[in-house]
């Protein structure tokens, strides 16, 4: 307990009355700056940050980085990697890539102190073996280029005794692995077949060690990939060429690959075959049984049970074995601890199974909960570990781990708290990070709470900085948005300052997705959309087009015109020309400010939201101007209060362009009609011409051209009898009668109640059944037209 929280419990126990506590500050404390927050720098992985400069001289065309400097980042970043176990993360991959290719293709110098050796080689194959969680793509143009090198330098370094044994059984097979990981198994089975007839013809596949191991590579990475044909014609040639045996690797590949597929029949046939020398299935094959077949389906249990029989009752039996029948017997037979206990007497008692590994430990205990977990019950996974109690096991890391992911699946917070102290004070050894993907869970989990304790969050996140622990990029997005939700902006700011600049493109995408799904959605405030939408555009430059044009038209529908033309100019002013505004977007922010102007800006006015995009139209060199475009202009002009300059638009343009006006035009000219005085001086010349040019008028413009005939004849003391006639004249002249929307914006248009008296007694008597729906779609009273409908406009170029 905190000690103001004391204090507060000790007045309370005394019944004395709490009073606020003034600030006790010294007189020279009163003007010392408080000091400003310094934001947390990025941590970079050694030698990542020279592989970024590289990028950035090679796609600016600038003088790249030293060649010493990089050699000696591309030796540290990937023996980093290769020690600690991390994988590379894609941009990593293909920054490796592209500064091996280039230090290869340009010579160092003779007195060079530092170049690429053979061991640094090595350790970048070894790093990129580790298989990402994104595209392996350029993990596997990485390992190419390598094993090129490799053997390149192979040859050209040692004597053919010493080449042979090197490449047959080490670099060959790395590359074979490379391959079939990263969905290349098609042409490591060439490669391999191809490679086996040259040691032939030179006599040298006695020499060939591990060559088993090789040809199973091929035939579990087809199977990864789902190449049912490709894997059975493989596996004749294994046999015939290659001498490969049905041994329990194999045996393993083909029983999981159709249970995986869910193919009973023929997991039955692949298990049954007779295995070489008479060795039983491994403890992996079972568990992979256990894993990838239907625990529900009574098909698949009907025949595990006599298969796990046979295991139970083999005294011989494998650990791993029976583990998978007790992970089986949770997830099919719904066994619970009491149930289990048991077997677990009997494995720990050594009187039946003979084999000296058959013992319970943290490891079956282990996969017991995690039966449970799957079964969504963390009531039993916890159980099993008291069961564990019985034994006397001691927990190891995965039992911790466990734990705290079975009480976050039941939201038991303070339980998972209790398991994060056990680990935080170092009950167990974590060695290789394996607790990351529990913990970016744990943060999730808290960020979600309906009251999120947030300085317990920033606890955990504290704890994982200080290892220069990566984060998913999904515990990323939570941990923002929790903190844009508390206005905890420093937080964020610390959050993708550490963590953008570590993580590839694709989790970058994620990300910045994220942000923008919570900048559009109406829950967010406004405040807090464009605190969002700021780290955005300093964090995620590389935001995409449609999702720019997105965040204009959510300010647009926020009402906020001008932000939603900040996010425009920004796109303007873009680095990358790629990011500036097409001519379709010029049109889609002139409609969005068409819909919502500024009320407190004429377009006239230079420092306009209008007036900003228009210069930018202006100097834009890579559109062309067109009809549509025009539209827009006069759209965004008459909204906010501009008319004239609307259809100056109309008159020096469009009508004198090759391409003409198209009949959103016409609306729109119409409209600005509406909006001048003796707009219909204007408008009635226009529509003669159609008239005599006998067009297919549209409804929309018709509607248009009625609205500002009825506006100038009523604002000018005119007899509404013209109004009345054009409506019912429609019938005859334009093939349609009037519409509710041309009873609506007709009245909306008039000037004064006593017009609009008028007209609406004429339309109730003419059009009954129009105007009802009208009148069900209910008015708003307006500050200088009186009472008008609620119908909408459409502000369509």
């Amino acid at each position: 307990m905190s000690l103001s929280a004391r204090r507060c419990l000790l007045d309370c126990q005394h019944d004395v009355p709490i009073y606020p506590r003034t600030s006790k500050r010294t007189f020279i404390s009163l003007f010392t700056p408080k000091p400003e927050r310094v934001v947390k720098l990025p941590h970079f992985d050694p030698g990542y940050n020279v592989l970024l400069l590289y990028r950035k001289s090679e796609v600016e065309q600038e003088r790249p980085p030293p060649r010493d400097q990089l050699v000696t980042a591309f030796r540290r970043l990937t023996k980093f990697k290769a020690d600690t176990n991390k994988p590379l993360n894609p941009n990593q991959a293909f920054l490796l890539r592209t500064v091996l290719h280039y230090l290869l293709v340009t010579k160092p110098e003779a007195d060079a102190p530092v170049d690429l050796k053979m061991s640094d080689l090595e350790n970048a194959m070894d790093a990129a073996l580790l298989p990402p969680k994104d595209s392996p793509e350029f993990h596997l143009a990485l390992a190419r280029l390598l094993h090129e090198e490799i053997t390149r330098r192979r040859f050209i370094l040692l004597n053919p005794d010493e080449r042979k044994v090197h490449l047959i059984r080490d670099d060959f097979a790395r590359y074979i692995k490379a391959l079939t990981q990263y969905g290349g198994s098609l042409e490591a089975a060439a490669r391999v077949k191809e490679y086996w007839q040259r040691l032939k013809d030179e006599g040298s596949v006695v020499d060939f060690r591990g060559a088993g191991r090789i040809w199973i590579m091929v035939l579990q990475g087809m199977a990864d990939e789902g190449r049912e044909d490709e894997l059975l014609q493989f596996w004749e040639e294994a046999q015939e060429t290659g001498g490969v045996k049905y041994i329990p690797a194999v045996h393993q590949v083909f029983v999981t690959f159709y249970a995986k597929q869910d193919k009973i029949e023929e997991t039955k046939r692949w298990y049954n075959k007779p295995i070489h020398s008479g060795f039983s299935p491994t403890g992996e094959t079972l568990l992979g049984l256990v894993q990838s077949s239907r625990p529900s389906s009574q098909k698949w249990n009907e025949w595990l049970l006599p298969v796990f029989e046979e295991v139970v009752q083999d005294q011989y039996a494998k650990k791993g074995s029976l583990e998978a029948f007790l992970q089986w017997s949770v997830l099919a037979l719904d066994k619970g601890p009491d149930g289990i206990k048991t077997y677990l007497q009997t494995m720990a008692s050594g009187e039946f199974y003979k084999s000296h590994e058959v013992k319970v430990d943290a490891t079956t205990i282990n996969l017991l909960m995690q039966a449970a977990q799957e079964k969504g019950n963390p009531y039993m996974a916890e159980r099993f570990w008291q069961l564990a109690q019985d034994f006397n096991i001691k927990a190891n890391v995965h039992t911790y781990l466990n734990q705290l992911s079975y009480r976050l699946d039941a939201n038991d917070i303070e339980g998972a708290h209790q398991i994060f102290s056990k680990l935080a004070s170092g009950a167990v050894e974590i060695e290789f990070e394996e607790d990351l993907p529990v913990m970016n869970k744990y943060l999730r989990v808290l960020c979600t709470q309906p009251e999120p304790n947030l300085q317990h969050i920033l606890t955990i996140t504290s704890a994982l900085e200080q290892r220069h622990a990566a984060l998913e990029p999904e515990t990323i997005v939570a941990l923002c948005l929790v903190f844009l939700n508390h206005d905890k902006k420093f937080d964020v700011i610390d959050t993708l300052s550490l963590h953008s600049v570590s993580i590839s493109h694709i989790e970058r995408q994620q990300i910045y997705k994220a942000f923008v799904d919570y900048i559009c959605s109406p829950q967010t405030t406004t405040d807090r959309a464009w605190d969002a939408y700021s780290l955005l555009r300093q964090y995620f430059p590389e935001t995409s087009v449609d999702d720019r044009v997105r965040l204009m038209e959510s300010f647009f529908e926020r009402k906020k015109p001008d932000m939603a033309c900040l996010v425009f100019g920004h796109m303007r002013a873009h680095d990358d020309d790629n990011m500036h505004p097409t001519a379709d977007m010029y049109v889609r922010c002139l409609e969005g400010l068409a819909r919502c102007p500024v009320p407190e800006q004429r377009p006239s006015d230079p420092a306009s939201s209008l007036k900003m995009v228009h210069n930018m139209l202006k100097m834009d060199t890579r559109v062309e101007m067109s009809t549509r475009l025009y539209n827009a202009l006069m759209l965004a002009h008459a909204a906010g209060g501009d008319p004239f300059t609307a259809l100056d638009f109309w008159e020096e343009h469009i009508t004198r362009s090759a391409e003409g006006p198209s009949y959103n035009s016409l609306a729109i000219v119409f409209w600005c009609c509406e909006l001048i005085p003796l707009g219909d001086r204007y408008a009635r010349p226009v529509w003669q011409k159609m008239m005599r040019m006998d067009l297919e008028v549209p409804q929309y413009v018709f509607n248009a051209y009625c609205a500002a005939i009825a506006r100038s004849n009523a604002a000018w003391g005119r007899k509404m009898e013209e109004v009345f006639k054009l409506i019912k004249g429609t019938d005859a002249n334009l093939g349609y009668g009037a519409s509710m929307v041309t009873l609506g914006l007709t009245y909306n248009a008039l000037p004064d109640p006593f017009s609009k008296e008028e007209f609406a007694a004429w339309a109730k008597e003419e059009y009954p059944e129009e105007w009802a729906r009208l009148e069900s779609k209910g008015q708003k009273e307006t500050e200088f037209q009186g009472p008008v409908f609620n119908i909408t406009r459409p502000f369509e170029a």
